[in-house]
């Protein structure tokens, strides 16, 4: 960490407080009077904290600095996975919500903004430092010490207030605009909703399709892994976990043409719709603008456009998907396969209001293509201001005694 700031160690000004421990028996999935709500590591998402899946324990297992207090920090401390460790949210209001063991609060004292550290702790240092630590000696949990020695430049109360107002007017600039997208993605949909209806219910009494009607479907295949030539051509090869846009135009790995001759993988025809099926990823999906190849965990077809538009299909699906997925099979991982895939039923209306449609979700796709732009560009801007801040390149102040 270099700063024309004084560095110091970050237990100099704060506390940290470790979790609730429970049994099963002291604690419930539902609200159950004067029981306290109970955060996990979950609940905390890009960098703000979630109320939704909860959990309430017992009062008398809670301490009163164990409630949430303005300004808090909370962290997850300890996963299966590395990469939910270190995360951090911002306790934003006083309130009656504890956390669990799995998650420590980081409470700042009077000698530091909560804001200031709230930055702080969305720093490349602070990330790669966590990364660092906790790959370096091989674990999966944050101890008190790794969160002590983490070095914070600290200028004046006075220079801190200044850093944090302007760090948070440009944090609230990107989240206007990602607001401003996630408009438009609901906007496809009440698009949808009001030209066609619920797909699932169809009011409307459209005719129904099976999706093997409209198309002929196939699954993907895996080359085998111990030929790692097959492994470094050009066709992008996807997996379920990989359809997560309307439009797809590359993948993580790429395979060769050997490798579809001698694997179950096929190439796929550009603008065919691609459907996971296994697990979590059971109807994930995607349209690809390129020529591509897939797992065998995804089903894909080229449909027939005299028919069905392939961007009204989509949505159909991924408005109706929870109803779909009743399909799933399986004790452990809940599965579908090629004839379940087929055997889906959607609404089919005229293709002329299809296309129409269709035509609506490509304006908002550009309109939305600028905007990510924007965000893209405004992300910059905003993580060079805070490297400056911090940096302490955009406001000077006095040499800083030790605290």
């Amino acid at each position: 960490m270099i700063s024309k700031y004084k560095i110091y160690p970050l237990k100099k000004f704060i506390k940290q407080i470790r979790g609730v421990s429970y049994k099963k028996d002291q604690i419930s999935e539902k609200p159950i009077k004067d029981f306290i709500p109970l955060l996990r590591a979950t609940n905390i998402q890009n960098g703000e904290l979630t109320f939704e899946d909860l959990l309430y324990v017992e009062p008398s297992l809670v301490k009163d600095e164990q409630k949430f207090k303005k300004g808090d920090i909370l962290i997850a401390a300890s996963s299966g996975s590395k990469e939910v460790v270190g995360k951090p949210g911002q306790v934003k209001e006083d309130g009656n919500y504890t956390f669990g063991a799995f998650c420590k609060l980081i409470r700042p004292n009077n000698n530091i903004i909560p804001d200031y550290l709230r930055h702080f702790f969305n720093t490349d240092y602070y990330s790669q430092t966590i990364s660092h630590t906790i790959n370096g000696a091989n674990i999966n949990n944050l101890r008190n010490e790794h969160i002590d020695n983490l070095l914070i430049p600290l200028p004046s109360l006075e220079i801190q207030r200044k850093i944090a107002v302007l760090l948070n007017k440009a944090q609230n600039l990107m989240d206007c605009r990602k607001a401003q997208i996630e408009a438009l993605d609901q906007l496809t949909q009440s698009v949808f909703l009001e030209m066609f209806g619920d797909p699932v219910k169809n009011p409307l009494k459209w005719d129904i399709v099976r999706l093997e009607q409209i198309g002929e479907w196939k699954s993907g295949g895996t080359p085998s892994r111990s030929n790692k030539e097959y492994f470094k051509g050009r066709i992008p090869w996807l997996s379920a976990g990989e359809l997560n846009s309307i439009f797809t135009y590359s993948s993580n790995e790429h395979i060769n043409e050997e490798a579809l001759e001698n694997s179950a993988a096929k190439l796929i025809e550009k603008d065919s719709l691609l459907l996971g099926m296994y697990d979590t990823a059971a109807l994930k999906s995607t349209i690809n603008k390129v020529e591509c190849a897939c797992n065998q965990a995804v089903a894909f077809a080229k449909l027939d456009r005299s028919i069905v538009n392939t961007i009204f299909v989509y949505y159909c699906i991924q408005i109706g998907k929870s109803y779909y997925k009743r399909l799933q099979r399986g004790v452990r991982q809940k599965n579908m396969n090629l004839t379940m895939i087929k055997n889906i039923q959607i609404i089919c209306p005229k293709i002329e209001l299809q296309r129409e449609f269709a035509n609506v979700v490509e304006n908002v796709l550009e309109q939305k293509e600028k905007l990510e732009k924007g965000l893209i560009e405004l992300e910059n801007n905003f993580n060079s201001l805070m490297q400056r801040a911090f940096n302490g390149e955009l406001f000077t102040d006095e040499k800083v005694s030790n605290r």
